[in-house]
């Protein structure tokens, strides 16, 4: 579905350039592009191509910049990310019947107006600004070309969102860089063939259309995923102190077994350069911490998710001595919400979680980070 995404970006870039609102304009354009001349003729080609170049700038500008907006409420996006999916999926398909002619949407089948002032040679800035003008008012005619584009980068990492806005800004530069190449014969292609490259623009319709049933499946998928995956572990996860877990000697342990003593949990992963530095002082702190019986939690997964060592690999590697509970289905994992790591969780002499401390520690911090757990727990609080 990745190398589909990527195709379609592109394609509905390219679609963009022949929808109503701009393909029969663009002769018009040119003739801004080329100084208003009335004798193409004496225009040098790499003067067009120049002028082109600048023109598609201006506009790719204006859709870096949505993207970029889009990219500052990441975060929001990104913990929405499911609903957003299947709201943006369900909102494409409606765009798509727009397109296919099911419904109208009025708003989706205009252009602004710009009156501009072009008296004058031609130059860069004015080529650059003038792409950046006219991009401002093409936006409602291709919104929802332009919409899919940035619910599915808003939907990505940082790197992949830009790439996509990129690809859609190629699609949509293309033709133009081609008509600056060529510029007669391409001009007078697009007056002869005008009726059949619109009918073409159908096909973003149908882009649309693929884009809104992937989004939504994508969601649906990862909700289900989830639940399912939660259901699974309900059992298990409720009953975490009796799950047996083994460490690196083979032995089996229960946290329930160790009921009326403090226990730390420290979650790391063999990838985790803060984790492998923070070794030496756990070793030790836990040696002199008698009345707190310590572990490492490790799992194959998290490992791998960063190309890290396996659990195996890391202990031979590194010696460690204290107990490491491998935790191989994410039980201990999946109850804590690990999300960063080290992260040491402590465990009163109940059985309930008392706080967790996130990053690496040194001997001292350990030391007093313990003296204020004590100090809650004896505390009631």
């Amino acid at each position: 579905m990745e190398g589909i995404s990527y195709l379609g970006v592109f394609l509905e870039g390219l679609l963009s350039f022949i929808s109503p609102c701009i393909l029969p304009l663009v002769p018009l354009y040119m003739t801004y592009l080329t100084g208003g001349l009335k004798d193409k003729d004496r225009i040098q080609s790499r003067q067009v191509l120049l002028m082109t170049v600048l023109f598609v700038l201006g506009i790719s500008t204006t859709y870096f910049i949505l993207g970029l907006s889009i990219g500052m409420i990441r975060g929001f996006i990104e913990d929405l990310r499911e609903v957003m999916m299947i709201l943006g999926g369900a909102l494409l398909i409606v765009f798509a019947f727009n397109g296919f002619g099911f419904i109208k949407i009025a708003a989706l089948e205009q252009e602004h107006k710009f009156s501009l002032k072009l008296d004058g040679r031609m130059s860069l800035l004015k080529a650059y600004l003038l792409g950046f003008v006219f991009s401002f008012a093409w936006t409602p005619c291709i919104g929802p070309m332009l919409t899919s584009v940035l619910l599915l980068a808003a939907g990505s990492e940082a790197a992949l969102g830009n790439l996509l806005i990129l690809l859609y800004c190629a699609g949509f530069a293309l033709p133009f860089i081609l008509i600056g190449l060529f510029y007669t014969k391409a001009i007078a292609f697009i007056k002869a063939k005008r009726d059949t490259l619109l009918k073409l623009a159908k096909l973003s319709s149908v882009i649309l259309l693929l884009f809104g049933a992937y989004m939504i499946y994508d969601g649906s998928s990862t909700i289900i995923g989830l639940k399912q995956q939660l259901n699974s572990k309900e059992t298990t996860v409720s009953s975490f102190m009796d799950q047996p877990f083994y460490d690196q000697f083979a032995q089996e342990h229960r946290l329930s077994d160790y009921n009326g003593r403090y226990i730390t949990l420290n979650f790391v992963a063999s990838w985790c350069t803060y984790c492998v530095n923070e070794i030496p002082d756990y070793k030790t702190w836990s040696n002199s911490c008698q009345e707190t019986v310590s572990f490492y939690v490790m799992s194959d997964t998290v490992n791998s998710a960063n190309g890290g060592q396996s659990t195996a690999d890391f202990i031979a590697e590194h010696g460690i001595e204290v107990p490491i509970l491998i935790d191989e289905d994410d039980v201990l994992f999946s109850h804590f919400g690990i999300s960063s790591f080290p992260t040491m969780f402590y465990i009163g002499p109940d059985g309930n979680v008392i706080g967790y401390q996130s990053g690496a520690m040194d001997y001292d911090t350990m030391a007093y980070v313990m003296d204020i757990v004590k100090d809650k727990y004896e505390g009631g609080d």
